[in-house]
């Protein structure tokens, strides 16, 4: 009776080729250069998700891109994003056997098909969040009434007519005084998210 014959190391069924078929060189340990460059966006981000804020959140390489039009393209989550999409792809790329020029090609355009999601996605958040800035802006100069005392060195709560509607606001004295409800105000400055009157 015959035995079946051990199977090739490396036969087509193995979960990861174990060489490359031009230079000879194991795919699973070019696989891992990838995996490190991913891995190592991936913490970027998410180490940024949890403690941005604590350091003023994103910023960019340079101080003047991207601080007036929006998010510059070199910021650090674009470029942890472009990271993480990298060594992904290069990782895909190795997985079916492919060159490590070839890899780091797809590395590279999955990179920056990632990085351009995320930036486009970021001017967006942008915008709004100027839009809102310039709206609050615009409610310097306006009258407001006092809705809810603002007591010494502390806020209350003014209504005001803007845009055709009846709007809130936060609001704290210019002096830190008291201001009693009912009082009619004008807004002069802002502070954060409230608003400063007199």
């Amino acid at each position: 009776m015959r035995t079946p014959a051990a199977p090739h190391p490396c036969a087509p069924v193995a979960v990861l080729p174990c060489i490359d078929n031009r230079d000879g060189t194991k795919v699973a340990s070019g696989m891992l250069i990838y995996a490190a460059i991913g891995a190592f966006g991936l913490v970027f981000l998410l180490v940024m998700l949890f403690v941005g804020d604590v350091f003023g959140g994103d910023h960019d390489v340079h101080a003047d891109i991207g601080h007036d039009a929006g998010p510059g393209f070199l910021s650090a989550r674009i470029m942890a994003s472009f990271l993480t999409a990298f060594g992904v792809g290069g990782m895909v790329a190795r997985y079916y056997g492919l060159s490590h020029p070839a890899s780091a090609g797809g590395g590279v355009a999955s990179g920056l098909a990632m990085s351009g999601l995320v930036y486009q996605f970021a001017k967006i958040l942008y915008s709004q969040q100027a839009s809102s800035e310039v709206r609050m802006t615009r409610l310097i100069g306006k009258t407001a009434e006092v809705t809810v005392g603002i007591p010494q060195g502390g806020m209350g709560q003014v209504t005001m007519e803007y845009g055709g509607e009846r709007t809130t606001q936060i609001a704290r004295s210019k002096d830190g005084g008291a201001i009693a409800a009912g009082t009619e105000v004008v807004v002069t400055d802002l502070r954060g998210d409230s608003i400063i009157v007199e």
